[in-house]
């Protein structure tokens, strides 16, 4: 794999200047201010970054990405589309992108970096919003949605849960295609001091191995230079680096997922890529049956990004499920 290409650079140590066209309001404030160029929202004492597109008349659809260290940039196409069904709201979560941070870049410790407190955050974003709203959690992130569905279920409408795992017990290297793939992946070292050294660039380790990586999340090899322009424009932060590395976090998701989400009842979506090499399709089949009354949609010739892969399923899937 080449090396990666030009990215934003947000350096350690130095702090990026807030644009002035973003605002920040107070908790409890609905968030009237803000629109689809974003803007930092002060939320229950943790500013966040914030986009909304689209008519805020229609039922709001929250964005949780993965990662945890990427930003919300790399769902915007096609997510962005889904205005015709949803008032879309993207969140970069604290850590990630320009929202909090840790020192050097923030005020946050490390330990406020848990699963439960980003949930938190979401939770607060959503009554923000006015209440309820609809969640789409992609990869880590539909660990974390499935939090909030645990310790604010009443917040939560509809849950679509895009290229995640409930579970922890599968082996994705024994997928069909997964030797071949990784053996065109770049190996990336944790313990590589040019990209975790207290100098090092910020979010330079996940953006190394998001780079090296590629033929592990994109499965249309066809369209690796176009994965590697969305990629140049991710925010990648090295905020949970240190505090994984010290086996500080707690796991992204509820200790048992199922029981939290057959006890929170609602309407969920499994949305989940056919040659996903991260998460096997194998563990959203197992969902759905573990889960009765849920949707399950495999999108062809999709990988882990399959919203990238295959987007025209994807985004049907998404619209069908909505307009239910």
């Amino acid at each position: 794999m080449p090396k990666p290409g030009p990215t934003t650079r947000f350096l350690r140590g130095r702090r990026r200047a807030v644009p002035p066209s973003l605002v920040r309001q107070d908790s409890g404030m609905r968030l009237d201010g803000v629109g689809d160029g974003g803007a930092v929202v002060a939320l229950d004492g943790v500013e966040l970054f914030v986009r909304r597109l689209g008519d805020p008349g229609r039922p709001a659809l929250v964005i949780v990405h993965g990662g945890p260290t990427w930003d919300h940039s790399y769902l915007s196409e096609p997510v962005s589309q889904l205005v015709d069904v949803a008032h879309v709201v993207f969140v970069d979560l604290r850590g990630c992108g320009r929202s909090a941070r840790t020192a050097p870049l923030g005020a946050l410790s490390d330990d406020q970096l848990q699963p439960d407190l980003l949930a938190d955050d979401l939770a607060a974003l959503i009554r923000g919003l006015g209440g309820v709203a609809d969640v789409l959690g992609f990869s880590f992130g539909g660990r974390i949605a499935m939090r909030l569905a645990e310790q604010h279920p009443g917040v939560v409408r509809r849950l679509i849960l895009a290229s995640t795992t409930a579970y922890t017990d599968f082996d994705a290297s024994a997928a069909d295609g997964y030797p071949e793939r990784a053996a065109l992946c770049t190996d990336v070292r944790f313990d590589d001091p040019v990209l975790t050294a207290p100098g090092a660039e910020d979010g330079a380790l996940s953006r190394a191995m998001a780079y090296g990586n590629v033929a592990l999340q994109v499965w249309r090899l066809d369209r690796v230079e176009e994965w590697r322009r969305v990629l140049a424009g991710v925010r990648f932060s090295s905020d949970y680096n240190r505090p994984y590395a010290a086996g500080m976090l707690r796991g992204g998701g509820p200790d048992d997922p199922v029981a939290v989400l057959r006890r929170w009842g609602g309407p969920t979506l499994i949305l989940h890529g056919e040659r996903d090499l991260c998460f096997p399709v194998e563990v959203a089949r197992r969902l759905h049956d573990d889960l009765p009354g849920s949707v399950l949609a495999e999108i062809p010739e999709a990988g882990h990004m399959a919203h990238f892969d295959n987007p025209g399923p994807w985004l049907t899937a998404v619209r069908d499920f909505l307009r239910r």
